[in-house]
Formats: structure tokens, sequence, C-alpha cells
């Protein structure tokens, strides 16, 4: 018999698990807006991710993400410091995605919900805004004073998340990270218009491109087929000169980003001018929760192990979760002993979702005072990054048993 599962949250890591758990289960996604205008600029989802949702069906032609190729790391002043290829396909067996944030939402959210693909479609409910969880009899109150019952509740409701606060007993905010990151999607052609920029950003090979100074960096990547480029301009907080808020959709002034950057490479900042706007986003910091379940309900995703940006691994590791949601959970009945299948998935992701929310936090800011650096190099951890197998794989190897 399947089980009833709410899902709090239509964002990346919600619809994911929608699409994971719809094959065995019944599900219905709770989202408090009425998704009519979905924002955001460009996300990664690397090999680990990517081999996980093709294998759920997801289409690349309508997808149309360019895929990594190579990697380039300059100096401020446009120096090549690092020139490598890429080959994920060959190294790790799926594609490193360049993907524009909205069309991966559109892809995931009609993974969940199309008929054309195994089990039942998830149900996503709009305008539902959740305000109240009993954990332990698997119930959730909305804002209309509706109550709705189920098997499993699955906290995707992001770095805010009401149901972490329910869990947790205590509310856990993530803290400012002391950067914050300039957002810009920028058309193809105005890389034409700074004829230096077509030698220092290369779009073909698709290329991810990284200017570094001590402190600061811009990170250039194609998005939408090659003709968006995105970019993400890091800065620390003392450096800025306007505030930022921890929102996707603030704005922020081209010009305060251009006199952030003003050391850099100028035919770079020529660039950066071309953008019709740009986006200023807080970059928040959260050291790893004490637990990510209460009785019936859990936590995926930024809700349980937001991360800074560094590693491009956030969307990944929401699909990492929803995966792990639907092996532990494959062949789950509502007799089952649900509390211990939910600490279960949380003993498969916990140690490795952690590993890589603290090493983005350290290709940030360095080790934080009395924490050990996480001892392995670049290399390294692009291999752990990227040479996931799988919640199956990952608990054999980790000598965790899947019976609860």
């Amino acid at each position: 018999m399947p089980l009833e599962i709410i899902i709090i949250g239509a964002g990346i890591a919600g619809l994911a698990a929608a699409r994971a758990l719809r094959e065995q289960h019944n599900v219905t996604v709770l989202e408090q807006s009425r998704m009519k205008s979905e924002i955001g600029a460009a996300i990664h989802l690397g090999p680990n991710a990517s081999k996980i949702a093709l294998q759920w069906g997801l289409d690349l032609a309508a997808l149309n993400s360019p895929e990594v190729q190579s990697y380039v790391e300059k100096s401020a002043k446009g120096d090549t410091l690092i020139a490598v290829p890429s080959d994920p396909r060959k190294g790790f067996g799926a594609p490193w995605l360049l993907n524009h944030r909205v069309d991966l939402h559109n892809e995931l959210r009609r993974m969940a919900t199309t008929p054309d693909l195994p089990g039942k479609p998830a149900v996503i409910q709009t305008a539902a805004k959740a305000v109240s969880f009993d954990c332990e009899a698997g119930k959730v109150t909305l804002a209309d004073g509706q109550v709705l019952k189920a098997d499993i509740i699955i906290g995707a409701d992001g770095i805010h998340s009401i149901l972490r606060t329910e869990i947790l007993g205590a509310e856990r905010v993530a803290q400012p990270s002391g950067y914050s990151a300039y957002r810009c999607l920028i058309p193809r052609e105005s890389v034409e218009k700074v004829p230096a920029m077509a030698s220092l950003l290369s779009l073909n090979p698709p290329t991810l491109t990284t200017f570094v100074a001590s402190d600061r960096r811009v990170v250039a990547y194609p998005c939408r087929g090659g003709s968006l480029l995105n970019i993400v301009a890091i800065v620390p907080d003392e450096k800025m000169n306007e505030d930022s808020v921890e929102s996707w959709n603030a704005e922020g002034s081209i010009d305060e980003m251009i006199e952030a950057f003003k050391d850099f490479q100028p035919e770079l900042l020529d660039f950066l001018r071309t953008a019709p706007s740009c986006g200023l986003w807080q970059l928040r910091d959260q050291d790893p929760l004490k637990t990510w379940t209460k009785g019936r309900a859990i936590l995926i995703g930024d809700a349980a192990h937001a991360m800074l940006p560094h590693q491009g691994q956030g969307g990944g590791q929401s699909v990492e979760d929803a995966e792990a949601l639907q092996v532990v959970l494959a062949s789950a009945g509502p007799e089952d002993d649900i509390p211990a299948l939910l600490e279960l998935v949380q003993k498969v992701r916990y140690d490795r979702a952690s590993k890589i929310q603290g090493y983005s936090r350290e290709k940030a800011m360095g080790p934080r005072p009395g924490t050990e650096e996480m001892g392995v190099n670049v290399h390294q951890f692009v291999s752990y990054n990227f040479g996931y197998q799988g919640a199956a794989k990952w608990a054999e190897a980790n000598g965790i048993s899947l019976k609860a």
C-alpha cells in the first residue's frame, strides 16, 4: 500500500522529491506561492545529480543546458592560472549541466506531474501556506485552517524553513556569511560588444570561467543553450557600497558592482556594464543541524543543509536527498516504522551533505577557528562531489544497512 506523502515547498528540492517518490507513493506538494513567475539565475547540476535526474527521465533537449567542457581560472587582471579540459561524461558517466534555474524548475515540475512517467503524477497545490505541524501525527495545518494528514511530511521549504523550527524545537536561522553575490544574466551578443571578451570568456566549448582575487571572485558560464551568460560576482560585505538581503529577487546596482571590482581587468568591467540588470543576494552560512528528522517529518535541500555556492552543489545535494528518499522508501507502507525509515535517510545523507556544506564554506572563507580543514585537495574533492553513485552504493560502501 503506498504512502501518503506531503512535501512542503515546490522549489528544486521539493519537485525533485516529488519526482523521486511518485513511482511508489501518493505525493502532494504544498507551495505557498501561485507559481506564476519563477525567478532565479543559473544553477549547476553536476554529474552526481544529473545522473540521477536522467534516470528519472530528464529531457536534455527540453532543458537545453550547455555541458561544461572546460574549466578556466584567471587572475583579476585576466592572466590564465588554470585551464583544463573537462569531460564529465567520460570521467563520471554523466554531464555537468549549466542550467537556467527556471528551465530546471520547469523540467522537474514536468517530471513530477506528467502522466507519461511511472507512478501516479504528483499533485501540486499552490497558494497553500503551511503554518504549523504535528510531526508525530503527520499533520499539516494551512493558513486557511485546513488540516492535512500524511504518513510522511518532507520539508523542502528552503533556507527559511518553518518545518525546521518545529523539528529542532527552536528557530535556527542561517547567518550572514560576510559575503554577498551580484547575479546577472547577460545576452550572448553582449560578449561581441567587448572584443577582448571573446578570448576571455569561451562559449564554445562551454566553459566555466572564474576571475579570482584574494577576497573576491567573478564566475561566468553560459546557460539556456548558450544564449545567456550567467555572472556571479562575490564580494565581502565590508567592500559593499549597498546593503544586500537574502532574497532571489532583490535588485542591485550595476554601478556599485563595478565599483566593488574596479581593480579587475578593464575588459571584464566593460562586459559587466552590458548587463541589463543585476540582483544582489546575501550569502548565508549554516552549520550542520543536530538532526533533520522528527517523528514523521524530515528536512531536505536548503532546509536541511543550506550551503554557500562555492561548490555549485546546492541543487545537486537536493537531488541526492530526493534519490535517497526514493531508495529507502521504495517498498515502505503505512504499517512500517516511518520515523526509523526517515532516520535511515538522514544516516545515508548526513555525512556527505555536511562535508560538502563545510567544503563550500572553506572554499569561500577558509576554515572557521576551531574547525579542522577538509584535508583534501581540489581534485580530490571534484571526485568526491561528482563521483557519487547513489544512495544504495553509498550505504553499501559506508556499512549502512538500508533496512530500518
